[in-house]
């Protein structure tokens, strides 16, 4: 199996990069008197799993000719498990363009997980409405002939490719602030009212001063940050023991970091902190909020956080994250590196959009 999850990524690598040269052409590849052109070109503009799923039935069609892609299961008769294929090779693949994707697997949706065979009798109920045709159409083309199987995903590729680049926007990064500054800043970017996602922001700036830090303070040395988890994967779901942590060379936790927003940290919420990493080998567990702690359970924390030392030998930090970032940013010759990396993360991130990205460019502008 692995040399065909390698040789799917080849295939996806090799339409994106067709896709990425007809953009910078400022080209289009003609879909109005080919139908099943226009029909992926259609789904790739409809914000729902399906378009994923496409890329991954399409490219294994390619890697596979005589596969009958619309038996996407391994329980139906010469089916074949496009979910394995879609959570090892499609979705990674999408995160590292920074495309548009589903956050684990395009089949996590109800409607494709207990869909039969994909047929062209088979109704699949969607919002929008126009999702589930159009998927039935792609991959039924695709079945029936071996015609632009890859024009297909190349149409695809190009749609997300420009939904991608549409929310793009240059990131201002200033120089050598000092660290009142940065921290004013941050403070008036984390707290704009944005529709989506103004948690996020604050998770980024904790990744980007340890992202400063690490190479440079001898207690990391050996260890190194894990990927930052998309929003939706909370902790205990992705199996993780925070949003943001360290490992060591045997990829063992070893410090980590739980990030609240708008709330500040309680003595429950220490407790629950205490629970979860009892069992793990962090040695070092921050707990920071935007609010800080709650005044009166300050005390009882403390002595939570001092019997919890005692016992398992993890120390527990609670703290303010603006603090935390000027206590960290003094170890620092600069802060360009940490406005620069939070910049980065800012722009690229896919739980962020265009309304965080001009919020920053904003909020620098007034310095």
């Amino acid at each position: 199996m692995q040399k065909k999850l390698e040789k799917l990524k080849i295939i996806l690598e090799e339409k994106y990069k067709d896709a990425e040269c007809i953009l910078e052409m400022d080209s289009e590849i003609e879909t109005q008197e080919k139908p099943h052109l226009k029909a992926a070109k259609d789904l790739a503009k409809i914000k729902h799993a399906f378009r994923g799923a496409a890329l991954t039935l399409l490219g294994y069609k390619i890697l596979e000719p005589k596969q009958d892609i619309r038996a996407h299961k391994d329980e139906y008769e010469k089916g074949f498990s496009a979910r394995t294929y879609d959570t090892r090779v499609t979705v990674p693949f999408l995160i590292e363009k920074s495309l548009p994707r589903s956050v684990e697997s395009h089949w996590l949706t109800q409607t494709l997980s207990f869909a039969g065979v994909l047929t062209e009798d088979q109704v699949l109920k969607t919002q929008p409405k126009k999702s589930g045709p159009l998927l039935i159409e792609v991959v039924n083309y695709a079945q029936t002939t071996s015609e632009e199987i890859g024009k297909m995903i190349t149409v695809i590729l190009l749609e997300l490719i420009k939904i991608r680049n549409k929310d793009k926007v240059i990131l201002t990064k200033p120089k050598s602030l000092p660290i009142d500054t940065v921290k004013l800043i941050l403070n008036k970017h984390f707290n704009i009212k944005y529709k989506n996602n103004a948690p996020r922001l604050p998770q980024l700036a904790i990744y980007a001063i340890y992202q400063s830090i690490i190479g440079k303070m001898a207690r990391f040395n050996n260890q190194s940050l894990e990927p930052i988890q998309r929003m939706k994967s909370a902790d205990r779901k992705a199996g993780t023991v925070g949003d943001i942590v360290l490992v060591n060379e045997e990829n063992q936790p070893v410090e980590a970091v739980e990030i609240k927003f708008g709330q500040p940290i309680s003595d429950i919420h220490v407790c629950e902190a205490i629970e979860k990493v009892r069992g793990v080998s962090v040695s070092r567990y921050y707990m920071l909020s935007t609010n800080g702690a709650v005044e009166e359970d300050i005390e009882i924390i403390n002595e939570r956080k001092a019997e919890f030392l005692k016992q398992n030998g993890c120390e527990i930090i609670v703290n303010g994250i603006v603090e935390t970032i000027g206590y960290y940013l003094r170890l620092l010759p600069s802060t360009t590196e940490f406005l620069a990396n939070y910049a980065n993360l800012v722009e690229v991130d896919s739980d962020t959009s265009y309304e965080h990205r001009i919020a920053w460019n904003e909020v620098c502008s007034k310095i």
